[in-house]
């Protein structure tokens, strides 16, 4: 049976224009995609003790990942308010709350131990703890985002065996110079999401291709997440790198027939609200 752990980010995405909030965050959302997909998964992270905090792990729970090992730590969750633009995620501001919190103890990393693969992201504040990650599971993924630069990618993609990066501006011979490039910086896989255009990947055996899928669209919230989840459950059970894109696609084109990712929205109230909105224009 294929195994997960995504370890690190969490969020509850708030659309304030439907006043509707979802669980979400990459590393939670790909413990729940590929508990979906039918693997062993598992989720760990910090959520706060307010109650969405523990309607997160409700949600985890329903969705059958493993959160033995989460965290309630003292504070609030952490919150990314969008709008939706013609089904399309718009990022208002964020507070990360206590998710970024996680310190790694030592069975936290025998936990780990036992699943095949883990998988992190750019957002989760685990840069100094990924060497351990990767030591203890064997195999780590890695989401880059769409705004690696900002952070020290050069450091980052050395613990790394498979590199997820999101670029749906670039054209396909950009997309391939960057995979070329990144790849020869460690990862034995580097794949390039490129939203409506598909995604590519390269790998020892060379450069790949997929165009993306007609899906039944309503909205793109998760759909990057769910690519990656379908991918590393193909990859880890040792198809070639053309289906691994293929699984990614077609399950991301899934992702967009569903709310807010994979579902679970509960209603904000006029208070919850407010509370965002006051937040934001103080961001700015």
């Amino acid at each position: 049976m294929a195994s997960l752990i995504a370890v690190g980010d969490n969020t509850l995405d708030v659309y304030l224009d439907q006043h509707l909030e979802y669980p979400g965050g990459n590393a939670l959302n790909v413990a729940v995609f590929a508990a979906r997909l039918g693997a062993r998964s598992a989720y760990l992270g910090c959520v706060g003790s307010d109650r969405y905090g523990q309607y997160l792990l409700d949600c985890l729970q329903q969705e059958a990942v493993d959160v033995a090992r989460c965290s309630r730590l003292d504070g609030a969750n952490g919150w990314a308010c969008v709008d939706s633009i013609n089904g399309e995620r718009v990022f208002l501001g964020s507070d990360p709350g206590v998710c970024r919190q996680l310190h790694l103890e030592a069975d936290d990393l025998a936990y780990i131990a036992t699943f095949a693969l883990a998988h992190s992201s750019l957002y989760s504040g685990l840069e100094h703890q990924l060497a351990q990650i990767r030591q203890a599971s064997g195999r780590l993924s890695f989401d880059f985002s769409d705004n690696w630069v900002e952070f020290d990618w050069q450091a980052l993609i050395q613990q790394v065996d498979i590199a997820f990066f999101s670029a749906p501006d670039l054209s396909s011979s950009e997309a391939h110079d960057l995979a070329q490039a990144m790849r020869a910086r460690g990862p034995a896989a580097v794949v390039i999401t490129r939203g409506a255009l598909g995604a590519l990947a390269v790998d020892a055996q060379g450069v790949h291709e997929q165009p993306a899928q007609p899906c039944a669209f309503v909205d793109s919230m998760g759909a990057g997440d769910g690519f990656i989840a379908a991918f590393l459950l193909a990859w880890q059970a040792g198809h070639p790198l053309a289906e691994c894109l293929s699984r990614g696609v077609e399950h991301a084109g899934h992702v967009c027939g569903w709310a807010g990712g994979f579902g679970h929205g509960q209603a904000v109230d006029s208070e919850r609200v407010q509370q965002l909105k006051h937040a934001l224009n103080l961001q700015g």
